[in-house]
């Protein structure tokens, strides 16, 4: 669905995927170690510890959880991974103050690291919320720029072609869908985000 730089070709189980990229992640940083097996453990620029603690018992699945890092962002934000029983959501830690942003979708950090994009499709569970989110994150706290909710469609095929601009597909339900006929269920339009750098306004544009 995405450009999913958080991908293990050959690892098809999600908690061992991102406990693999996080393996090479404390590889290179000094702030962030397993001190446990089961906790992530991190080291804030003011000295503060903040501990992040799975929570993995065989008899009740449901209430599992487990957190990864990912990511180290622009020297300020740590990206964490936190897996469910049956989904994933991401928290964006302020290595600083230690404040987490919760994103609401998948992230996309643009080649120069000025801004993250989130997205989230779910046309075909309906379990979530459409989303694209767009976060500037070059000043003193992660500021939210652009954010649209679509009910019709959803982002599809979503990156960054330039620091300012986003292709994406817009995802949406086939009015004249015909199982009998062979026809898709969902088509997709092309779209881009662009970003303007002097005063950060967003506009959408579709290229179909």
């Amino acid at each position: 669905m995405f450009d999913n730089k958080f991908d293990c070709p050959k690892i098809h189980n999600s908690l061992t995927c991102a406990r693999a990229i996080e393996d090479r992640l404390l590889e290179e940083l000094i702030f962030v170690s397993r001190t446990k097996p089961f906790q992530l453990a991190l080291t804030l620029k003011n000295g503060e510890t903040k501990v992040y603690t799975d929570f993995l018992v065989k008899d009740r699945p449901t209430k599992n959880q487990a957190f990864s890092a990912l990511e180290q962002i622009n020297d300020s934000f740590l990206l964490i991974h936190r897996q469910l029983w049956e989904a994933s959501s991401y928290i964006l830690l302020d290595l600083d103050s230690g404040i987490e942003y919760l994103l609401s979708g998948y992230p996309l950090l643009s080649p120069q690291g000025i801004y993250l994009l989130v997205a989230e499709q779910d046309l075909d569970a309906g379990f979530n919320k459409n989303i694209l989110k767009v976060y500037y994150l070059a000043g003193k706290f992660p500021k939210i720029i652009f954010e649209i909710e679509p009910e019709n469609w959803g982002p599809d095929r979503v990156r960054w072609t330039t620091e300012n601009t986003v292709e994406f597909s817009k995802k949406q339900f086939n009015s004249n869908y015909n199982q009998a006929e062979g026809s898709t269920l969902f088509l997709g339009t092309k779209a881009l985000l662009s970003i303007n750098s002097d005063n950060r306004d967003v506009t959408l544009q579709d290229l179909d």
